[in-house]
């Protein structure tokens, strides 16, 4: 019984240690017309921690479903595909910018003007990191 008690102390130790490492910023989502059904969201995560991180699942009760997804290049045309987890480095960072890694953000609940806020939720097995996006304009 002291065993499976120490397991669990331990376990959920390394649990909030990771989610307390882990920071969101910059956010952003680009404006789009009203009726439109998908979105783009971008942001710097940073882990101050000194093991990676993985995501692999994002929430946001604007949007139906949000995805992260990558663009490539195949022979010439940029493509977009979903990637399984985001892994934020140990010590790193990964940026959600456009041409790149980003969220695709689906069937939002409501209608998004530039200058509004929508809060998401990136979580992993070890870590919840909450931010809030803002619609506006690409920046520099």
């Amino acid at each position: 019984m002291n065993r499976l008690l120490i397991f669990i102390a331990v376990a959920f130790g390394t649990a909030v240690a990771g989610a307390a490492s882990l920071t969101a910023r910059e956010g952003w989502i680009r404006p789009a017309p009203p009726v439109a059904q998908v979105r783009a969201g971008y942001v710097v995560i940073e882990n101050a921690g000194d093991t990676e991180i993985v995501l692999d699942k994002v929430e946001s009760a604007d949007f139906g479903a949000i995805e992260i997804h990558t663009m490539y290049d195949d022979a010439g045309t940029m493509l977009m595909r979903r990637v399984p987890e985001l892994r934020i480095p140990a010590k790193g960072k990964v940026e959600l910018k456009p041409g790149s890694l980003h969220l695709m953000m689906f069937r939002p609940k409501r209608v998004l003007v530039e200058g509004e806020h929508v809060e998401v939720t990136l979580r992993g097995a070890d870590a919840t990191v909450t931010t809030t996006l803002v619609v506006k304009a690409q920046t520099p």
